[in-house]
Formats: C-alpha cells, sequence, structure tokens
C-alpha cells in the first residue's frame, strides 16, 4: 500500500474537525494516530508545519510531541542536536509571522518536554532561546557567550517574545517537577543552571508589566492595559511554578533559592494592581511553601492583606474577599505553627491585629449558605487553633506555674464561641424559604463543623462555656426568642458528652425554668426549636437517668411532639431511648403509658417507624417490671394493639395489596422492637445457680406456662403475615429480624422462640422467597446461638434444617444460578459443623453427597463468593481433621475421606490460574491444611496437575513437567510456613497465568463445571 501523501494527510485532519458519521472519525483518527507513531513521524511533522492552516498545524506540533514522548530517549547525539534546531526554528518562525498563538504554545511545552529528555544535552535554554529570538535565526547553545548577558538582552526583545519565554518557563518546572526518577539528578543540575535566568526573565517580565498598568497617560495605558495585564499573569504563573519545582528540588539550594526569592519584591505588587490569579498564586505559596518566603516576606503580605486596599476587598464579603481570605488565614497559620499567635498575644501587635482581624471577619452580616462565604472557613482556622491550645495545655504538668498565655488564649476560645453562636442560629422563615437544597446543606454542615468545634472549646473552658449556654437559653425563653433557644439547645447538645454529675445543678437551674413545659404549650414555637429540644431528650439521658423528677414534664412534650410530622420519628426515636434508660423508675406508671399510646394511635403521625419506637419504650418499662407474670400481662396488652395491625392485613380487602403490606410491616417491626426492648441489658446480673438458667421454676414460664401463649402468638404473627405477604421482601427481612431478637437471650423469655418455629419459618422458603440470602443468614445465626444446646429437640431441627438447605441447592442447580443463595447454603452448612458435626451423623449418605459435592461445584465456580464461601467451609473441615482434640475428629476424617480427593482437585484447579489473585488467599488455607493433614496429598496433587488441559497443550519447551514437579515439591516443603507457602502458590498461579496467554484462548485451564448454567 502506498504512503499517504501530505495532501492526503491534510485533508485526513481536515476530517477530524467536521460532523460526520462518528464511525468514521475514529478510524481517521486512528490512522492519524499511527501514522504520528510511525518512522515517517518526524518527517510528517515538519511537513504539517508548512500548512497555512492553523488546525494543520497544530497538528504537526502535536505530532512532534507524540513521536517526542514515543522515541525522545532513543535519539543520538545528532539527531537529538538536529531536532532541537527544528524545534526552535518553528518557534521562532511562529512568532514572527503572528500565526496561530495556539500553536506556538504547544512548540513552547514541546521544547520543555525536549529539555527534560535523558537524551538532551541542552542546558542554557533560556538564554539561548533569548538569544535566538533576539537574533531572529536559531543560535547553537555554544554560541550564546558572544551576545549580551541575559539581564542585558531582554529589555532589547518585544513583549510577544517575552511572553513565549515566559510560556516556555512554566511548561519547563511543571514538566521537570513530574519527571521520572530515572532520569532525575543530570535533569536537575541542568535546571539548576537556568535561575540566574528564570530570575532575570521574572523581573523583566514584571517590571515591563507593571511599568504599563500604572502608566499615568490614561489613553496610551487604555491601548495597552490588556497586554501589560497578559505579561503580569502569565509571568505570576511561571514563577509559582517555579516556586513549586524548588520546594521539591532547591531545599539545599541556597542560591538556587536565593535568585527565586529575589523576585519576590517586584511581584507583590501585582496583588494591589489586580492581576489575575494573583492573590491565588500568593495564597498558594503561604498555604503549601511558607518556607520559601523570608519571614520579612511573609510579613510583606500580611501587610497588604492590612492595607486599606486589602481591608476593602475583606468587607465586600464576595468571591474575591474569599480569595483574600487564603493569604490572611495562611499568615495566621504561619503564626500559630510558631506558637507566637498564642503565646504572644497581648504582647506582639501583629498577633493582636491577626486575632482581631479572625474575631471581625465572624462578624459580617448575612447567613452562612446564602451569603456569607467568610465564616465557614475563619471557623475552620479556629477549630484548628483551638485543637492546638488543647495540645499544648495538655503538655503543662499540675505542679508546672501556669503561663501568662492560658488564660487571654482561653479568653480568645470563648469569644470565638459567643461569635459562631450568632452564626448558627437559624435564619427567620422568611429567609429560608428562598433557598435551595445547595444553601440549606451548607448551612447545616457548617453548624455540624461548629458544633465540633464548641465540644473542643468545652473541653478547654468547662463551666464558664456551660454556664454561657444555659443563661442565652434562659434569657431567650424569657423573650419568647425561640429561635435563639434553638441555637442555645444546639449548643448545648453539642457539649452534652462532656457533661457529667458535677455539671447536673447548671442543668437543674435550665430545666427548672420548665423548659419542656414551654415546649409543651406554647403553639407558636418553630419546628426547629421542638426537634432541638427532642434531641435533647437523647443527649441528656444520663442526666434524667440521675434526675428522674424531670422524666415526667419530658414525656408529657415528646408525646406533644409526636402529634407533629416534623418531629414525630425524632421524638419517637427520643421517647424510645429515655423510657428504656428510666425503666425502672416508670414501672409504676404503665397504665399511663398505655392511654397515651391510645391518644397516639389517633395521630396522623402513627405509622410504621414511629409505632416501633413507642412500643419500644413502652416494651423496656414492661421488661423492668419484677415478675414473669406481670411481664405477660401488658406484654398481651401491646400485643392486642398489634393485632389491629395483622387483623387490618389480612382483611379481603388489603390481602395481597400494598396496603395490607403496609399494615402487615407494622405489625412485624412493632413485634422486632418489642422483642429488642426486652432483650437483657448489658448491665443485667444474670445468677448462674438461679432456677432461670436450670430449665426449672421460671424458666419453664414462656415455654410451658402461661407465657408460652405469647410465644405461640408471635409465631402465628409471622406464619400468617408472611403467607398472605410473603412476596414482600420487607415483610420476610422483618419475619428474621423478630425470630433475631430472641437469638441474643441467654434466659428463656417471649421471644426465644423454640427452635422448631425458626426452622419451620425458615424451611417454608424457597429460592424464588425475596430477600432469601438474608434469610439464610437468619439460619446461621439461629445455629451459632445454639452452640451449646445438645437437646435431641434441637438435632433435630438442625437435621431438618440440613435437609432444607439440600433442597435448596437441588432447585439452584448450580451455584451459578444465584450465588447469594449458594452462598447462604454454604454458610448453614459451615455452622452446623462447626457447632455440632454430630448433626451429619443421622443423616443417609445421599443427602451429605449431593450436599459437599454442591460445595465442590461451588469452589470451582466461577463466581468470587460462592468460591469463597465454600473454600472457607473446606478450610474450617480439613482444620476439624488435624485437631487431635476435638471429640469430632473423626466424622470430619470421614467427610475428608470420602470428598477430600475431588476437593482438592478443585483447590489444585483454581491455583492453576482460575482463581483471582485476592480469591487466592481463601484457596491457599484449605489446599495447606489438607496437605497437613492428608498422607495422599502429594499424589493427589500430582494427578490433578496432570490432568490439567493447559499442561496438556504445552509445547515441550515449556518444561511443564519440572513447573509441576518444583510447585508440588515446594508446595510439601512449605506447608507449615504460611509465608512461604503462599509465594510459592502465587508464583507458580502467576505461571500458569502467564501460560496460558501464551498459549491463546483454545488452551482453558480447566473448563467449567458441566452442571453450569450456560
Amino acid at each position: 500500500m502506498a504512503e499517504p501523501t501530505v495532501a492526503e494527510i491534510e485533508a485526513r485532519i481536515n476530517m477530524l474537525y467536521q460532523m460526520g458519521n462518528p464511525q468514521v472519525i475514529k478510524e481517521t483518527d486512528a490512522f492519524l494516530t499511527t501514522l504520528q507513531r510511525s518512522e515517517r513521524g518526524w518527517e510528517i511533522a515538519d511537513a504539517l508545519m508548512h500548512s497555512e492552516d492553523d488546525k494543520v498545524q497544530y497538528y504537526g506540533a502535536l505530532t512532534f510531541t507524540v513521536k517526542l514522548n514515543q522515541d525522545g530517549d532513543k535519539l543520538d547525539e545528532n539527531q537529538s542536536s538536529l531536532l532541537l534546531s527544528t524545534l526552535m526554528s518553528w518557534l521562532l518562525r511562529l512568532e514572527k509571522t503572528s500565526q496561530s498563538k495556539v500553536v506556538a504554545t504547544k512548540f513552547c511545552s514541546t521544547l520543555a518536554n525536549y529539555f527534560c529528555k535523558p537524551t538532551s544535552s541542552w542546558t542554557k535554554c533560556l538564554h539561548t532561546l533569548a538569544c535566538s529570538f533576539y537574533k531572529g535565526t536559531q543560535v547553537p547553545e555554544e554560541s550564546i557567550d558572544k551576545f549580551l548577558s541575559i539581564w542585558e538582552l531582554l529589555p532589547a526583545l518585544t513583549d510577544g517574545q517575552i511572553y513565549y519565554l515566559l510560556l516556555f518557563a512554566m511548561d519547563l518546572a511543571e514538566t521537570a517537577k513530574n519527571s521520572s526518577q530515572q532520569q532525575h539528578e543530570a535533569l536537575h543540575k541542568r535546571m539548576a543552571s537556568n535561575t540566574v535566568d528564570i530570575e532575570a526573565l521574572l523581573h523583566e517580565a514584571l517590571r515591563r508589566g507593571q511599568e504599563v498598568v500604572c502608566m499615568r497617560d490614561e489613553i496610551a495605558r487604555e491601548g495597552m492595559q490588556e497586554a501589560g495585564q497578559k505579561i503580569l499573569t502569565q509571568a505570576l504563573k511561571t514563577y509559582v511554578s517555579w516556586v513549586f519545582y524548588a520546594q521539591q528540588e532547591f531545599k539545599n539550594s541556597t542560591e538556587s533559592l536565593k535568585n527565586l526569592r529575589t523576585v519576590f519584591d517586584m511581584a507583590v505588587p501585582c496583588l494591589e494592581l489586580d492581576v489575575d490569579d494573583a492573590m491565588d498564586i500568593f495564597a498558594d505559596i503561604l498555604d503549601n511553601y511558607p518556607k520559601f518566603l523570608l519571614p520579612e516576606q511573609q510579613r510583606k503580605l500580611w501587610e497588604c492583606c492590612m492595607s486599606p486596599w486589602g481591608i476593602e476587598i475583606l468587607n465586600q464579603n464576595d468571591d474575591t474577599s474569599v480569595t483574600l481570605l487564603r493569604m490572611v488565614i495562611a499568615y495566621c497559620q504561619i503564626l500559630l505553627n510558631s506558637g507566637r499567635l498564642y503565646k504572644e498575644a497581648g504582647q506582639d501587635i501583629i498577633c493582636d491585629q491577626a486575632l482581631g482581624t479572625l474575631h471581625n471577619l465572624l462578624k459580617y452580616e448575612g447567613y452562612v449558605g446564602e451569603s456569607d462565604e467568610i465564616a465557614p472557613p475563619v471557623a475552620d482556622f479556629w477549630s484548628v487553633y483551638i485543637s492546638t491550645l488543647d495540645d499544648e495545655m495538655f503538655k503543662i504538668k499540675a505542679t508546672d506555674v501556669k503561663p501568662a498565655w492560658v488564660d487571654i488564649a482561653k479568653a480568645h476560645t470563648f469569644l470565638v464561641v459567643t461569635e459562631l453562636f450568632h452564626k448558627i442560629r437559624i435564619p427567620p422563615p422568611e429567609v429560608t424559604k428562598e433557598w435551595d437544597s445547595e444553601s440549606r446543606s451548607r448551612f447545616k454542615s457548617f453548624r455540624m463543623d461548629v458544633r465540633d468545634l464548641f465540644q473542643s472549646a468545652y473541653e478547654q473552658i468547662r463551666e464558664p462555656l456551660l454556664d454561657h449556654f444555659v443563661k442565652v437559653i434562659q434569657s431567650a425563653l424569657a423573650e419568647k426568642a425561640w429561635l435563639q433557644v434553638e441555637a442555645g439547645l444546639f449548643c448545648l447538645n453539642s457539649i452534652a458528652e462532656e457533661l457529667d454529675a458535677d455539671t447536673d445543678l447548671q442543668i437543674r437551674t435550665l430545666l427548672g425554668t420548665s423548659l419542656f413545659d414551654h415546649m409543651t404549650a406554647a403553639e407558636d414555637i418553630p419546628a426547629a426549636t421542638r426537634r432541638s429540644a427532642v434531641e435533647m431528650v437523647s443527649h441528656f439521658t444520663e442526666f434524667f437517668l440521675r434526675n428522674m423528677d424531670f422524666v415526667a414534664p419530658v414525656l408529657r412534650f415528646l408525646v406533644t411532639a409526636l402529634a407533629q410530622p416534623a418531629l414525630a420519628n425524632s421524638a419517637a426515636k427520643s421517647f424510645a431511648s429515655l423510657c428504656s434508660s428510666c425503666r425502672k423508675a416508670l414501672t409504676g406508671e404503665l397504665g399511663s403509658f398505655f392511654d397515651m399510646y391510645q391518644q397516639f394511635l389517633g395521630y396522623q403521625t402513627a405509622e410504621v417507624h414511629t409505632k416501633g419506637k413507642v412500643m419500644e419504650g413502652i416494651a423496656a418499662i414492661i421488661e423492668a417490671l419484677p415478675s414473669d407474670a406481670e411481664k405477660a400481662t401488658r406484654l398481651q396488652q401491646l400485643f392486642q394493639y398489634i393485632s389491629m395491625d395483622a387483623q387490618n392485613a389480612i382483611t379481603p380487602e388489603h390481602a395481597g395489596t400494598e396496603t395490607g403490606a403496609v399494615f402487615a410491616l407494622a405489625a412485624l417491626q412493632c413485634l422486632t422492637s418489642i422483642g429488642k426492648a426486652l432483650q437483657a441489658q448489658d448491665d443485667a446480673v444474670i445468677d448462674l445457680e438461679s432456677e432461670g438458667l436450670s430449665g426449672k421454676g421460671s424458666s419453664s414460664f414462656w415455654t410451658e406456662g402461661p407465657g408460652s401463649v405469647l410465644q405461640s402468638q408471635i409465631f402465628q404473627f409471622i406464619q400468617v403475615l408472611t403467607q398472605i405477604h410473603g412476596k414482600e421482601g420487607d415483610i420476610i427481612e422483618e419475619a428474621c429480624s423478630i425470630f433475631r431478637t430472641g437469638y441474643k437471650e441467654s434466659v428463656p423469655g417471649p421471644f426465644l422462640l423454640p427452635p422448631k418455629a425458626t426452622v419451620d419459618f425458615v424451611a417454608s422458603t424457597d429460592v424464588n422467597t425475596p430477600r432469601l440470602p438474608f434469610v439464610l443468614d437468619t439460619a446461621c445465626i439461629f445455629v451459632r446461638s445454639h452452640k451449646c444446646d445438645k437437646s435431641l429437640s434441637f438435632h433435630e431441627q438442625a437435621q431438618l434444617l440440613l435437609r432444607y438447605v439440600l433442597k435448596l441447592m437441588q432447585q439452584l442447580g448450580h451455584p451459578s444460578t444465584d450465588p447469594e443463595v449458594s452462598v447462604g447454603c454454604i454458610e448453614v452448612v459451615q455452622r452446623i459443623i462447626n457447632t455440632n458435626a454430630d448433626i451429619l451423623n443421622g443423616e443417609s449418605s445421599e443427602i451429605l453427597q449431593a450436599m459437599f459435592q454442591f460445595s465442590i461445584e461451588c469452589v470451582l465456580s466461577p463466581d468470587v463468593l460462592p468460591k469463597r464461601a465454600a473454600a472457607e467451609l473446606w478450610n474450617d473441615i480439613f482444620a476439624l481433621a488435624l485437631d487431635m482434640r476435638h471429640p469430632q475428629q473423626s466424622i470430619a476424617q470421614q467427610i475428608v475421606s470420602h470428598f477430600g480427593r475431588p476437593v482438592t482437585r478443585a483447590l489444585v484447579f483454581n491455583v492453576c490460574g482460575e482463581a483471582d489473585t485476592s480469591s487466592l488467599d481463601y484457596i491457599m488455607p484449605p489446599l495447606r491444611k489438607m496437605i497437613q493433614s492428608q498422607p495422599w496429598a502429594r499424589t493427589e496433587i500430582t494427578e490433578a496437575l496432570s490432568k490439567l488441559p493447559l499442561f496438556a497443550r504445552a509445547p515441550e519447551h515449556f518444561e511443564v513437567q519440572k513447573i509441576m514437579r518444583m510447585f508440588t515439591e515446594g508446595l510439601m516443603r512449605n506447608a507449615r510456613q504460611f509465608s512461604a507457602f503462599k509465594v510459592t502458590v502465587k508464583d507458580f498461579s502467576q505461571k500458569c497465568r502467564k501460560m496460558a496467554v501464551q498459549l491463546g484462548p483454545d488452551a482453558p485451564y480447566l473448563g467449567i463445571s458441566p452442571n453450569a448454567p450456560q
């Protein structure tokens, strides 16, 4: 095929920029990319540069870059020198003819790329380029000594030439900063040799730009303003690029840093000249590389911020203010890091000015999320300030004399808390109704950040801060300033975790002003204020436990809050929490709680979640009753309410409908909530010698006595509702959750249902049941909760569970049909074996054969999760077979004797490249334990390897026999050293993968099981 001509290539390039068939454009791009990377690439690039079409020229410049990246490291000295000459010549020509600036810009980056290549010996690049601009033709580097010095040469260049030098210098720093370690040392020596030239270039560019921008002749300045701003902007960008290159490479080069530091005084005026990006650039330096600047230079930037120019910008409270604020905070951070900001406060003018400024920045009008963009970053700084003080104060020993700065620093912390209090206050409704979701999110996020700050501040100030919050709330209550009350409650809630019995007096003072009675009685209180009062209940649970006389008004308030849609969920949650914590003290009030619940059912807020939480609270009080008989009586009352929802769920008009499912879910969730509330408390004392655990006396109340009626009722609720609404995943999951509440109990209770109940429910499901993995996980928890149960009834139910699992395996056919369900089946088998392997003794060989064969299919499966689950099962079986002290070792050995060999083949299959790298971590443990426990391990591994199609098809030069022998010997030798065993397996697996790639797709590792679905 004939090589395409330049004209044909140009035509193809123009096709890329035209609307057309995407496939044609894709093919064109592929065609041109191939040409760029071909041996003709250099020639094509040069030819394209002769075009008068900017697009074609740009593609030529791009081709130079592509070739340089691809083949630049392969050029010899002569080729490299010729390429430099070509690139510089084109840049000179482009600058002279004022053609496309984009193309010239691209050549600057290409030249910078060339400089950074290992084959480049170009050193004084800036001086060489400046001389070439001055002469108008390319000047060799060895001839630059014949020209003026760089300082004398630059003033003679045009603005355009200075601009391109700046572009090149910026690209040079960026490219060198990202260069590889391989070319590091030589490259950075050549870079360092250019710092004097960079200094001269930046001085000249900044002088030039500032002269134009500051011209007194307005007419002349207007015509040149844009050009002056352009040079200044690029000069600053180049400057910051070299500064951050210096941060990385010139740490130990004082001279190079000195050259760059001299530019600072010329660059600073760009701030007040409003040069684009000037504030961002200096903020970046001050924030990310403050050590680059000398102390007097850092102070100079601060003086700019505090000048009339800077104060005016900060007072604007707009985007420009936020940008300048970065410099303010960066300088304050320098003072903070040095310790001066707090240790020299009151003694040093700059420190006092900095602290005063930070306080004043929190006094702007407007709300965070709407018009105040200043407060969030300032609050972030104060948060760091407070944390730093905490660290410093921690170092002060109790026996030390307290430094004078401590009280001053604490005073600033207290002051910032009072300032931020006004900022976190929720705006009035007429303001917030105009907010969009983003504004609300920003305001909420700001409040959360300030909450953390208040927590840190309290650790430092303690009682004075608590007193302040209490007084603010009391004052606001007296004035009925409800949003002020909300802000105070928010602050109080933020420090609640830090409060203890020593602070009860202040909280009693607040609640003694009838806070919750106010919240209950007043009708014009904003929902946000009530919500913070509701949250206070859950935050101050420990306080209410110590001060029970306040519980009654709190509960009255919560009942009122339950009627309000905006508060119902949080009120129900707080109600449950308070009742649970104070359960023993509230048993005498149970009757009124039932009356309250009857009242609550009349609210429109009585829905699934809220009903469940309120019942949870009442059930927690029932749990504290002294006798099982009293508990059963009260639970029966609660179950009457649940029966109402259950009856609604199964009526003919609701059965199988969405409405019916809502009623069913409400009934089941209420049962779950009651079950959780009845669980023994963590601090409950269990008498191991009492009749409660011995199966006598009161323990039979729930299984054989009057309490058994409740157990039957619970199971009936589950059974009936899941039969009618079992197609709803939420219903199935909630039914499982009810069973789970009983598994956590250590003594008999209403929700600790007999094993038959769980197994009957689990066995009623099949592969079409929604949330089946959750059901199987529940079965696992059930088995694990009976770990010490050696009773015949559990043994029989576990066998039924095994048969159910086998039924599921048969319905699946293969693990890939539903990997998650397959994992659940395997995990149930694993839990049964780990709990009591004797359960397998009563099973027929057919059941065990089918069950363990399925587990082997899981190991062979391409699906990751079943593979890992089955590997863990066999790891446990091999471990049990290895454990001579375990009474059930013989059962595991029987399993291994029947199924160990096919399992070994499946494990070897995975090692030979089938399993991904992370799955190998699951395959290795059972393989290792098999080798440790079985005398036939070597023979079986060798045979498994010999039957792999991958090795059977490998040519002789692959030395397959040697590879297999070395692998087998490595396994046997390293079986007792896991790290060495792991290396052996992973190295072999990698070799297999590499071999499979070399042999091509016609060489499968082993092939998928014939039972796999197609």
